[in-house]
């Protein structure tokens, strides 16, 4: 064991350190203390320097070795400040752990090892808490917790625990290929009680308007490769420049195996409000998923869906007691949802649509709540074009879409609303006449009953 302590650490802590950095030399020092396999790195309480100096190699990259821990004091505690440049924590080594520490300014994470562990981890692309940091003009940054796959191999076992990440340029947290869109992926991921508070600058930009390039998620997991067993547990995703949460999916020359993937009690808020009209990529969603199982899952306020699902697989996707409340779209399934399963949605206050599906022998349980649109809550069939959810650049995709057919047979479908059953479904012209309402019922049910303030409030008049 090695103990480090900064510059600014108490004098208790400076005491008993093996090494004090200097606030000059910083970079060299952790490097150094970093490089040894299998040691345990503690990281006295203070402001380390990220910028201050260089390593060996004359960057400011840290690489820990195989089987090193770094352990901090405390997120709030043990600080890693990059204030004018870019200063990575980059795993190359298998079996790496990085625990209670926090990074912010020009700070990011990346790994591409197995058995990689970040533990109460904290991450800042902001140095006042208020303003995003140009990160892409200082070397760039495609998430704060990133991990880079590569062709024809899988990153396997890597854990996420009690990980936040506010006001990141970018992603949140990122699984993605490097120079690769298929023949990769990862295995065995948790991703348990981290929150992407934030996520996306809107710095991202083309021909002088900002944002329209940024597509930033809170946990884009993953964009491209690959998933087998991954869970994500008690996540929240708040603010995102697009998606909470996103899955990219499968299509030729992106292929996209996944299975075993589950999320489980994670919320998604305001999603998608700060992008503007005109973005590259429109999906604005809580939730963009294909072939998952999402249990207990919250959706508030998104910009587009609060569940934005496309089926991936027949019968890949499991929706278990979801919820949305106030989002354009409660519930989107595309993409021909066959055999998908939803039992106890429920969307309450959809200002679009409270449902809206193509499929065929899926079973569809939910309730709609107070729908606030001027249409009807219910669009079943397949749209013109998808401009609800996908870009002006993704029009090419339609073909694939349409050749999935426009019919919708055998799906049970069970409706219980408080809207008007006479009003509550509408079959999009496309799929007029191929859409078989036989397995549609709707259940008269009464409104939503009055918070605890506004019926004191009653009582009280």
């Amino acid at each position: 064991m090695i103990v480090v302590a900064a510059r600014d650490s108490s004098p208790a802590d400076r005491g008993r350190a093996d090494v004090v950095c200097d606030g000059k030399t910083d970079v060299a020092a952790l490097a150094k203390a970093f490089a040894e396999p299998d040691r345990e790195v503690i990281l006295a309480a203070g402001t380390f320097d990220a910028n201050a100096g260089f390593n060996s190699a004359g960057n400011r990259y840290l690489r820990p070795a195989e089987g090193v821990t770094v352990r901090g004091a405390g997120p709030g505690l043990t600080r890693l400040v990059a204030e004018g440049s870019a200063c990575r924590i980059a795993v190359d080594a298998p079996g790496v752990t990085l625990a209670s520490l926090g990074g912010y300014g020009y700070v990011g994470i990346q790994d591409a090892a197995d058995r990689f562990t970040a533990e109460d981890v904290y991450l800042a692309h902001s140095l006042d808490g208020r303003s995003y940091l140009p990160f892409g003009e200082k070397g760039g940054c495609t998430a704060a917790f990133m991990v880079w796959g590569r062709r024809g191999k899988t990153v396997r076992n890597l854990t996420f625990r009690r990980c936040t990440v506010e006001r990141s340029y970018h992603h949140g947290f990122a699984l993605n290929l490097a120079g690769a869109s298929e023949g990769g992926g990862f295995a065995d991921v948790l991703f348990d009680q981290c929150h992407a508070v934030g996520a996306g600058s809107g710095l991202e930009g083309k021909d002088g308007v900002p944002g329209v390039r940024d597509w930033s998620c809170g946990f884009d997991i993953p964009d491209a490769g690959d998933v087998e067993r991954m869970t994500v547990r008690d996540c929240q995703a708040i603010d995102c420049w697009q998606d909470g949460f996103h899955l990219d999916g499968s299509w030729n020359g992106h292929r996209q195996i996944v299975k075993d993937v589950l999320f489980e009690r994670c919320v998604a808020v305001d999603c998608g409000r700060r992008s503007g009209t005109v973005p590259a990529e429109l999906y604005q969603s809580g939730f963009y998923v294909q072939s998952a199982r999402l249990v207990e899952c919250r959706t508030e306020r998104c910009r587009k869906a609060g569940f934005l699902c496309k089926n991936q697989e027949p019968g890949g996707l499991v929706l278990e007691y979801c919820s949305d409340t106030g989002s354009a779209y409660g519930l989107v399934i595309e993409y021909g949802g066959d055999r998908a399963r939803v039992e106890g949605s429920v969307s309450e206050g959809a200002t679009r649509r409270a449902l809206q599906m193509v499929g065929n022998k899926a079973e569809i349980g939910i309730t709609i709540l107070n729908y606030a649109g001027s249409d009807r809550p219910v669009l079943l069939g397949i749209t013109e074009r998808l401009e609800y959810v996908d870009a002006p650049s993704h029009v090419e995709d339609l073909a694939r879409y349409r050749a999935r057919g426009y019919s919708m047979a055998g799906n049970r479908i069970a409706i219980a609303t408080d809207h008007r059953p006479a009003d509550l479904v509408e079959v999009h012209p496309p799929s007029q006449g191929k859409v078989d309402l036989g397995g549609l019922t709707v259940e008269r049910c009464p409104p939503a009953p009055l918070p605890e303030s506004e019926r004191s409030t009653l009582i009280g008049a």
